[in-house]
């Protein structure tokens, strides 16, 4: 029987994640699920996408095609379950102190997010958009220099809303590009506009009024 994607993952580079040559489990989900989210074609970068999450782990040809064949099948199973408005289970594992690494997670995540040729916000446009991600910025730590204890001001219940509201905003970004993608597009006349008092373009001769027209 064929392994799950994440264990494939697991088995091959947890052991070169301890010293950051490759990314963690947890990382890889943050880092795929910008991928297979935003506008750019995955398949188009996917060996830069490979490349990042194997990182300098010494693999040889066959690991490297196992690799990449479980990061394709761990999309899949993502793009699925998002299309269908679940709530991704996000891999959260446990930093040194025994405590849930969301700043770990997320920073994976805004790591793909600058890696993508597509600038997001400039492309979305949106303020509402922009919001969603508030959930990753703080608990990654993205802030300003003059808000640098943001995080650390944060009490435990606000700190434990933003752990989770992330799954929800992971969400609501995926639906955020396929809604723009299916958006209709506006049809835009080329020409001059047919008016009803000119010649009908059916060579009949006629007013356009008095035939095509007519109704």
């Amino acid at each position: 029987m064929m392994m799950n994607p994440q264990q494939v993952l697991f088995d091959l580079l947890d052991g070169y994640a301890a010293d950051g040559s490759t990314m963690r489990i947890d990382e890889i989900q943050a880092f795929l699920l910008v991928w297979l989210s935003g506008p750019d074609d995955v398949e188009e970068n996917f060996d830069a996408v490979l490349s990042e999450v194997v990182g300098g782990a010494p693999l040889d040809e066959n690991q490297t095609a196992s690799v990449g064949d479980a990061l394709r099948r761990w999309m899949d199973i993502l793009r699925q379950e998002l299309a269908a408005g679940k709530l991704p289970d996000l891999l959260i594992l446990d930093d040194e102190d025994g405590k849930a690494d969301f700043f770990s997670w997320c920073n994976a995540y805004l790591y793909a997010l600058d890696m993508t040729k597509t600038d997001w916000f400039e492309a979305a446009d949106n303020d509402e958009f922009e919001d969603l991600f508030y959930p990753i910025m703080v608990l990654g730590g993205i802030y300003d220099e003059d808000e640098a204890n943001v995080l650390g001001g944060l009490s435990e219940s606000e700190t434990g809303r933003l752990q989770n509201e992330l799954p929800y905003a992971v969400r609501d970004i995926f639906a955020f590009w396929r809604v723009l993608a299916n958006k209709p597009q506006t049809v835009r006349r080329e020409g001059k506009k047919l008016g009803r008092n000119d010649i009908c373009p059916c060579g009949s001769g006629r007013k356009y009024k008095a035939c095509c027209g007519r109704g």
